[in-house]
This record gives C-alpha cells, sequence and structure tokens, in this order.
C-alpha cells in the first residue's frame, strides 16, 4: 500500500495532467484520494491546479473535519458523499470536461471499446449550485446506484474508482465517447448536406 506522502503526490501529478490534457482551467476541477479510513486528501481552492505541491493539498477527515494545508475545495461535500456512499472508491476525479457537460440531452454517448472493456456505467444530474447539498446529495446517490461517472450538466465530469488511474480513466472515457458522438453527427449532417448539394 502506498504511504500517504506518495498518494498526495499522485494528487498533484493528476491535476498538472488534466490542465494539460484541457480537462480543466488553472483554478477549476478538484480530485482527492482517500489516504486512509478517517482520512482524505483534497485538492485546495482557489490555487492554481497545475502548480500544485504536496504542501498545497487539504486533508480532510471523513467527517468532514478541515486536519490541515488550505482551505480544501469547494466539492469537499460531494468528495465525502461519494466515500460515504461507495465503501470501495478510494478515488475521485472532477473534470470540467468540455463536451460532455454541454451535450447532455443531446447526444448519446458511445459505448465504445474502452467504456465496454473498464464496464463505465454514466449517471446524469441535472444543473445544481457547485459545492451545494443537493449537488453533494445527488452525485452520492447516483455513485450508490453503480455510476463510475456522474456526467454534471453545464458543469463537469465526477469519476470514481479504487485509484487515481482508475478514477480519471474514467473521466477521460466518457469525454472522448461524447467527442465521438459529436464526430459522428457533424460527419453524417455533412454527408446529408452534400448527397442534397449534389442532387441539386
Amino acid at each position: 500500500m502506498e504511504s500517504s506522502s506518495a498518494l498526495v503526490e499522485d494528487l498533484c501529478r493528476v491535476m498538472k495532467y488534466m490542465y494539460v490534457k484541457g480537462l480543466i482551467s488553472a483554478l477549476s476541477g478538484n480530485a482527492s484520494i482517500k489516504l486512509d479510513d478517517t482520512r482524505i486528501a483534497i485538492t485546495p481552492s482557489g490555487r492554481a491546479k497545475f502548480l500544485l505541491r504536496p504542501e498545497d493539498v487539504s486533508i480532510v477527515s471523513t467527517s468532514g473535519e478541515h486536519l490541515s494545508g488550505p482551505r480544501p475545495s469547494v466539492e469537499v461535500c460531494m468528495h465525502l458523499r461519494i466515500y460515504s456512499n461507495c465503501p470501495d472508491c478510494r478515488s475521485v476525479v472532477h473534470a470540467h470536461g468540455l463536451l460532455s457537460p454541454l451535450l447532455v440531452g443531446l447526444l448519446e454517448p458511445i459505448e465504445d471499446l474502452e467504456i465496454r472493456a473498464y464496464g463505465i456505467r454514466i449517471c446524469y444530474v441535472g444543473e445544481l449550485t457547485p459545492g451545494s447539498r443537493e449537488l453533494a446529495e445527488a452525485v452520492g446517490r447516483a455513485v450508490s446506484s453503480g455510476c463510475k461517472v456522474v456526467v454534471l450538466k453545464n458543469h463537469g465530469i465526477v469519476g470514481v474508482g479504487r485509484s487515481l488511474g482508475e478514477a480519471l480513466e474514467a473521466v477521460e472515457a466518457v469525454e472522448n465517447s461524447f467527442k465521438k458522438s459529436l464526430v459522428l453527427y457533424v460527419l453524417d449532417k455533412l454527408k446529408a448536406f452534400s448527397t442534397q448539394t449534389i442532387s441539386r
């Protein structure tokens, strides 16, 4: 089992990766990991995520007490609710995806090989205020029903897993499946337009 310090370093690396991949902006998005049965490490509020160092990470008890570090993410209640509702979840990744939060209700994500291989079940939550108890409860219910990814309308994507890598993989897989759906939709429209143009 990894040490707490190694897990915190992993958390910082995941945030840098998400920034480079365009899944978050400098100050958006958050992630957490269980250090043990009583504590989680979670990204801080109001700090550039691609510059995070271990000392910038906040430590919070599973009961919600801020133990050390800077002020935790505004979504700390959501993370704690997920851990409470999902005993097997050890990590949570919350990205602000480009496409998936905007395409909810317009296009269905493609159930591609990656989605099937990882057994990713997707749930959807309507537009709720970031950081609110309502959002935390809604996401917690979705995860407790067996969803590995929860897409938040006009907000972002939440992925859970037994590790940060697993949670991140789930988030990326869903974002990519929405990208594929959009590309296929556009190609279909272009094909229809091309056929109409030729027939004229």
